[in-house]
Formats: C-alpha cells, structure tokens, sequence
C-alpha cells in the first residue's frame, strides 16, 4: 500500500515537471550571447549578490527605450531578489566583471502581455546590452551554498520519509491481522 501511493506520488511529480518544461519551451527561452569576456574571471556573480551593470535596452526593431550609459550612472541590484524582470535578472548569473553579453528576453520573463506603456509595447521581446562593473559578494552561507543547504535539506529529509514508508511496508505484512487479546472469563 505504501509503495503504491509513493510510487504514485513519484509519478505525479514527474508528470508534473515534465509538463513545466514542456510549457517553458514552448514559450520561449532567455538568449544570452557573450560579447566579451575577461582573460581571469575567478568570482561570478551569483544569486544574492549585489551588482552594478550598465546597460542598453531595446526593442527588436532596434529602438532604444533604456539606457544607463547616457546617465553615466550604473544599475545596481541584487540577484535573485525580484527588483528587475526576470530576464534580466537571469541573464545577469554568472557574470564576471569587465564582462559583456546581449540578452534576448522573451515576453513572458520581460514586461510581459502588457508591456510597460508607453516605451515598451505589449509582448514585446527585449534586447539588453549589458556590462557587469562591479560585483559585491555576500557571505557564503547567505549565497549560492546557503540555497543548496536550504533546498537539499528538505529532499534529503523528504527521501528519508520515503525510504522509511518502503522499508516499513517490505517488513510489516499489513494483509494479516493481529490476533486480540483473549478475554478472561471472569468478571468483576
């Protein structure tokens, strides 16, 4: 009984993923084309770090509605925290200083079907020129690793929960019945 309901739910979770990636698919996916790259890139940016980038955004008719270069002034945000679209936010992984890519975001991880009106109609899909200039680390366990610790510690206990459930139902047969206690005949 055990094994069918965790096998069942197995199965629906990954029914369930293979459904979410079929679905990201067929709405398109960020493009990150790089430009230019440092010679020693030891440090990247990553989740929960604080960056500072210059950028240039476009339309795909070539049409500039963004830029920080004519401001003189970089972007700053951090990573993984929802202050900017999510394209940018993940064309922005990885990234080491000095470094140079051209983003493509699809609608859906851009402004989305509204648009940001009046320089960014509806649907539209965005080019960003981008450039990382500075890169502030945060602490280790407060990053990348904290997220694994975060993430791995509920699968290893969830799997743990399965191993059990497995094991108890191989070593219990649960189709007998346990005999009742005999009643003594006397009564009080």
């Amino acid at each position: 009984m055990y094994i069918r309901m965790a096998s069942r739910f197995l199965t629906v979770v990954l029914l369930a993923f293979v459904a979410c990636t079929v679905a990201k698919k067929q709405r398109g996916e960020l493009k990150i084309d790089v430009l230019e790259k440092p010679d020693s890139c030891s440090v990247l940016s990553g989740r929960g770090d604080t960056v500072a980038i210059h950028y240039t955004g476009k339309l795909m008719n070539g049409q500039v509605f963004d830029t920080s270069r004519t401001r003189g002034e970089t972007f700053s945000f951090q990573l993984g925290s929802g202050k900017t679209i999510p394209g940018f936010d993940q064309g922005t992984m990885g990234m080491c200083v000095g470094e140079k890519r051209l983003l493509t975001i699809p609608p859906h991880l851009g402004y989305g079907e509204k648009g940001h009106p009046p320089t960014i109609p509806p649907s539209a899909t965005l080019k960003f020129d981008i450039e990382l200039m500075e890169l502030e680390k945060v602490p280790i366990l407060a990053g990348s690793f904290g997220t694994t610790l975060t993430t791995a510690v509920p699968l290893f206990l969830f799997g743990m929960v399965i191993y059990y459930l497995y094991h108890r139902a191989r070593t219990e047969d649960f189709t007998k019945k346990k005999p009742k206690a005999a009643k003594s005949g006397k009564r009080r």
